[in-house]
């Protein structure tokens, strides 16, 4: 199959220093830089990347000096749940690759977050790092996942292997899931990381725009780069969290979603506290909007 135009520069930058693989559904492009070691994979918003394509995060990981493998979707929505790929990751496995650094860290959001919490079980020693990750589409595993039908149909659920991140993240030294708990779908997901090695880092009220709002906030590089340094703490995680109080657009949102749950109660508390703390924010309009007392 040839290779479509938007990989070609990946592939040929690839080969200068490092490896470029066509693995028939998914691409596995390496970057050798320094002694650790991230490996990214492709999510559903890849697909909005500009081209010529490249891995996410590569331009965060090239700045930062890391190494990196980018395991990258020929077709959107493709879940890396494709035979060759996992041969791919045993061979890199067997054949001593990640024993070449002195850190590994499998790093992805979503779907990508999927990616990384189950093929880190290559590396038992590794680092992941996921944000609102799924954990199976197994329609066995997790019947009550409606999403992603496409993407279901499109993986083989069952290869065994790199299957179920529940069980693969047993296998691996320490996860940090960042995820809102109020989000009913992915915190069902997160719930089924109960292996000691998971660090659950909770973001309320941000759905699946976790890193958005973080960029907004200006956290977005500090909790990245921190997480797969291994240095991030969970007191410094809730303490950085805490520059959501400063912005007006996460306040009317967190009310937006706390009344839309059924949650007026907690509604009301957030809305007091930025009536006494942020007085200048003018909430009135979104007060009456929601039926809120103020």
């Amino acid at each position: 199959m040839p290779l479509p135009r938007k990989f070609r520069k990946a592939a040929l930058t690839a080969e200068t220093n490092g490896f470029f693989k066509d693995l028939n559904r998914h691409f596995a492009v390496h970057f050798q830089r320094g002694s650790t070691l991230v490996v990214t994979f492709d999510n559903m918003k890849s697909r909005d990347m500009p081209v010529p394509r490249f891995p996410w995060g590569m331009e965060f990981l090239e700045r930062r000096g890391h190494s990196h493998l980018g395991i990258m979707m020929r077709r959107r929505n493709d879940w890396f749940r494709q035979s060759r790929l996992c041969d791919f990751f045993d061979e890199l496995r067997d054949g001593g690759f990640f024993d070449r650094f002195e850190k590994v860290v499998f790093y992805g959001s979503s779907m990508g977050g999927d990616g990384a919490l189950t093929f880190a079980a290559a590396c038992p020693r590794a680092r992941v790092v996921a944000f609102y990750p799924q954990t199976t589409l197994s329609p066995a595993l997790a019947p009550w996942e409606t999403r992603y039908r496409d993407a279901r149909d499109r993986g083989d659920w069952d290869e065994p292997r790199y299957a179920d991140a529940a069980d693969t993240v047993r296998e691996i030294g320490e996860a940090m899931v960042l995820y809102d708990p109020y989000h009913q779908l992915d915190s069902r997901h997160a719930a089924r990381l109960t292996a000691e090695s998971v660090t659950h880092l909770r973001c309320p009220f941000l759905g699946h725009k976790i890193p958005r709002y973080f960029a907004f906030w200006n956290i977005l590089s500090t909790v990245t780069t921190r997480a797969i340094d291994g240095t991030l703490t969970e007191a410094e995680f809730y303490s950085l969290l805490r520059a959501r109080r400063d912005h007006k657009s996460y306040v009317r949102h967190l009310l937006t979603r706390a009344t839309d749950h059924g949650h007026a109660p907690l509604a009301g508390q957030a809305l007091a506290w930025t009536g006494r703390h942020r007085p200048d924010w003018q909430l009135e309009r979104k007060t009456r909007q929601l039926g809120l007392a103020a």
